[in-house]
């Protein structure tokens, strides 16, 4: 069985282990000379750095509840914070949660008993502060619990697994001879397309967004359009000095 085919294997099968799964992508990643597919592998295995943008399915929601004294001993206890609140007095970073952490620890979170929906801890010390006066009058804030779903972290998990399948389903149609490549092949059997693995997985994996890169003698252009957008697309390139015609 190839590579690519054992990993498709795999991945169907709900019982197998995401972390295995990526390491025999990994490997696929290493003989196909893909550098943002590894790139885009050791993050879901290692974790995102801070510096590195999170993919959208990364992005999950959090919903927190608050503890308000009033005067003369009044109180309320878990009070339902609405997110446009938040948002609209401590920003959306609040609401919108960058998972970071690798899918191992995703994988833990989700064996936790299915009513611990705190078991991320989000400090939000800060948040206390933006809100303070700006919830109930009169009540002061004296804690803020964040809760996060489990099936907000369960659907991280099958993003993972419906990308993989979908990124090798792809390769197996669009690029030669990456079927053909063995786990025990130091080298693949027939010379592959790196340009197209790195477009395919960009696609799959980011999203519909089209990157350019054009490096000249002494300049670099980049380039970020959105699907379909062919008028910005071509003023952009006309912009960095390319004839209309030839961006046409």
């Amino acid at each position: 069985m190839s590579l690519l085919h054992d990993i498709q294997a795999s991945v169907v099968q709900q019982s197998s282990d995401i972390g295995s799964i990526l390491l025999k992508l990994r490997l696929l990643a290493s003989r196909l000379g893909s550098v943002p597919l590894e790139e885009w592998i050791k993050h879901e295995t290692e974790g995102y750095p801070r510096e590195s943008e999170v993919p959208s399915y990364r992005v999950i929601e959090v919903n927190y509840s608050g503890t308000f004294f009033g005067p003369y001993g009044s109180g309320i206890k878990n009070a339902q914070l609405p997110p446009y609140l938040i948002e609209k007095f401590a920003g959306e970073s609040w609401t919108k949660y960058k998972m970071r952490d690798s899918v191992a620890i995703v994988d833990e979170l989700l064996r936790k008993p299915s009513d611990n929906e705190s078991a991320i801890g989000i400090d939000a010390s800060n948040l206390i502060l933006l809100l303070q006066g700006k919830i109930y009058e009169n009540y002061t804030c004296n804690d803020i619990q964040a809760r996060i779903s489990q099936t907000s972290i369960a659907g991280i998990q099958y993003a993972v697994r419906s990308r993989i399948l979908e990124l090798t389903i792809e390769l197996e149609k669009s690029v030669p001879g990456v079927s053909e490549i063995k786990s025990g092949l130091p080298e693949p059997e027939t010379k592959v397309n790196t340009d197209k693995v790195t477009q395919i997985t960009k696609q799959i994996i980011f999203g519909d967004v089209t990157t350019i890169s054009n490096i000249g003698q002494g300049s670099q252009t980049n380039l970020s359009i959105a699907k379909r957008n062919d008028k910005v697309l071509i003023d952009k390139i006309t912009s960095a000095g390319i004839p209309e015609s030839a961006a046409s």
